[in-house]
């Protein structure tokens, strides 16, 4: 019997687009959100050939679809710390301002210059609009504005596209080291099987754990989010970087057990479960087992922080009796 091949289906996102406005911010800052906002429209304006090429690959080739919401995301997350980032605002020519803006527009006059839908002029174009967006943050609201808001601003730059060579080496780790999970998930089972490197043979069904069994695209999605609940939820950049480091082996876990579960419904159920709606469309629930798993390790996490916040706090309030005294 043939090998079945794993080719995982995920739905697609919508196109490219710029950051929302904020309309329950105060009136005063409408201003320079609307200048915001048109300068932001007026770079995709400009760089309309190249975005159109970087909105297709992200669409069309799906391992980086991610790239379609990041805007969004980017714009979510200023709207939350408003208050915060929007404390000090003072409209006007900043350094920071015309850095951006003549870097990006170099950058996108070198993507257009770069062959038309190449990696270069792809990474070039999205590198010059966070310049350009990054820049004209600066101007309408500040630079006090600008670094308080550094980390929305900062996921800005995973829109530029990851280079394909860095794409296939982080898919073939995945798909060797899914493999080798899964390998040991049937023995764990007790279910037959022969492995000839990354296909297994069991009874009725013989399947590999090809590139596309990787996981790639929910990999990095969930590398994205977990960059988000980590900046949000925990203080320490230590915390954060283990929290971090943790999405590749839930990564792993996740597809070794969608591979694993959908072979034995296929042995044990039904053969259809291998081509039917849960292979092709089910791979959102082993995605939300990943965050699952994150739950407990982000609670442990922010528990290890508690101590040292108490001891902070006792610490001012030691030096502020001190003071008095």
């Amino acid at each position: 019997m043939a090998p079945f091949i794993f080719k995982p289906c995920e739905p697609q996102n919508c196109c490219i687009v710029p950051p929302v406005s904020f309309p329950n911010m105060q009136p005063s800052r409408r201003k320079q959100i609307t200048y915001f906002c048109a300068i932001v429209l007026a770079s995709l304006a400009i760089a309309l050939g190249p975005v159109r090429h970087l909105s297709s690959f992200a669409y069309h080739t799906g391992d980086q679809s991610y790239i379609l919401l990041i805007p969004v995301l980017s714009a979510m997350l200023v709207y939350r710390d408003q208050e915060n980032i929007f404390a000090s605002v003072t409209m006007g020519t900043t350094r920071a301002s015309v850095v951006g803006f003549v870097a990006g527009t170099g950058l996108i006059a070198i993507g257009y210059a770069a062959s038309a839908g190449s990696e270069l002029q792809m990474a070039v174009t999205a590198l010059g609009l966070v310049a350009i967006w990054t820049g004209a943050f600066a101007f309408c609201f500040g630079t006090k504005s600008a670094r308080a808001a550094a980390f929305p601003l900062g996921m800005l730059l995973w829109i530029v596209p990851i280079p394909a060579i860095c794409i296939n080496s982080m898919i073939r780790f995945l798909q060797v080291e899914s493999t080798e999970l899964v390998y040991v998930l049937f023995q764990l089972t007790g279910v037959p099987v022969l492995r000839e490197g990354f296909v297994f043979h069991l009874p009725g069904q013989s399947i590999e754990v090809a590139k596309e069994c990787s996981g790639i695209r929910s990999s990095l999605s969930l590398i994205v989010l977990t960059l988000v609940i980590a900046h949000e939820s925990l203080r320490g950049n230590v915390r954060r970087a283990v929290l971090l480091a943790s999405t590749i082996p839930i990564v792993i876990l996740k597809n070794g057990i969608r591979i694993v579960t959908l072979t034995l419904l296929a042995i044990y159920v039904d053969p259809s479960f291998l081509t039917g709606n849960l292979h092709h469309e089910g791979g959102i629930v082993f995605f939300l087992i990943g965050l699952v798993v994150l739950i407990p390790i982000i609670a442990l996490l922010r528990h290890g922080e508690k101590p040292a916040q108490a001891s902070a706090k006792q610490s001012l309030r030691n030096v502020a009796a001190n003071s008095e005294s």
